[in-house]
């Protein structure tokens, strides 16, 4: 972010191909995640699943643009964007590092990503569309694309060259963490004058999306308000840990750089969420809710609670 910043005339070309970048993020996510996993999982929260997934693509960008569109209009794009996106790539590993059922987050995310090019645009054009003026196909089409050409690319490279899906599952971490850099310096190395001369909305946008980040993680708890903890933190997470990189590009498709911005900065709240869910985990948790999770769920406390030795685990696309 401050390299961004400091030196945009050297980040600010990453800029120009945030959407390649995005769908190299995706490939990455998507050659991890095998549909047989996907499917047990929908089949074993059937009722859980489908009103999580309500609440991510339909519900929340009601509520926020109830609530913002005559407080801070100038916002209202980006936070509907934002509380209806899907779960972010790294949401997976994030639940594992604080305790919470990694198949349920990682179905969410699937699931989330492939329904997004049907939802966001029918919410975006049914909420603000009078103010808006865009495209319905295109904007359609242009996430179809960012999301289904990585998809097929990770299904015919996991399909017909194994060797180089191998290569790419064990270098994923670099690669990944490379890509995040080139996105951070694209995004604020564009952004970056408006960052200098708008101090007050800067600060408003860290604030907001603080804000926004509490409200969606309290629905995922209140949602799953009866489940075991380890599933209710993993739906506080499905719904805090979103996708802001696709929108971050989605403010450079509608040329608005204030969008931009503020997803870009939900990235503080982003990590700084581990911390709260993380003790959420430690609090809520007994030794008998440890005893009944998942054979699929890894992270370490719960590993230690079956005096299991840690495999390696999953790390973020």
């Amino acid at each position: 972010m401050v390299a961004g910043v400091a030196w945009p005339a050297w980040s600010r070309p990453f800029g120009a191909y945030l959407s390649e970048v995005l769908m190299g993020l995706l490939f990455l996510a998507f050659l991890k995640v095998f549909p047989p996993d996907i499917w047990r999982t929908v089949r074993q929260y059937p009722v859980k699943m489908g009103l999580l997934v309500l609440t991510k693509l339909v519900v929340l960008p009601l509520i926020v643009f109830v609530v913002v569109i005559h407080l801070l209009p100038d916002y209202t794009l980006a936070l509907i964007l934002l509380a209806g996106v899907s779960t972010g790539l790294s949401a997976s590993f994030f639940s594992g590092f604080v305790g919470a059922s990694i198949p349920l987050v990682l179905a969410m995310t699937v699931i989330t990503t492939l329904s997004l090019p049907l939802t966001l645009p029918l919410m975006i054009k049914v909420l603000i569309g009078r103010e808006l003026h865009f495209d319905l196909l295109s904007l359609t089409g242009f996430l179809m694309a960012l999301i289904f050409v990585p998809l097929v690319a990770s299904v015919v490279v996991r399909r017909w060259l194994p060797r180089l899906t191998e290569w790419v599952d064990k270098q994923s971490y670099p690669i990944s963490l490379a890509l995040f850099a080139a996105m951070n310096l694209g995004a604020f190395g564009l952004y970056a004058p408006f960052l200098i001369e708008h101090h007050t909305k800067v600060v408003i946008s860290v604030l907001v999306g603080f804000g926004l980040a509490a409200f969606m993680a309290g629905a995922g708890l209140l949602l799953f308000r009866s489940s075991p903890p380890y599933e209710r933190i993993a739906a506080a997470g499905a719904l805090g840990w979103i996708n802001n990189v696709l929108v971050i590009v989605l403010g450079t498709y509608f040329n608005d750089p204030l969008t931009s911005v503020v997803a870009a900065l939900y990235l503080i709240p982003y990590y700084v969420l581990i911390i709260p869910l993380g003790h959420l985990t430690r609090t809520l948790s007994h030794p008998a809710d440890l005893s009944e999770l998942p054979p699929q769920c890894e992270p370490e406390p719960c590993l230690a609670a079956r005096g299991q030795k840690k495999r390696p685990g999953i790390t973020p696309p």
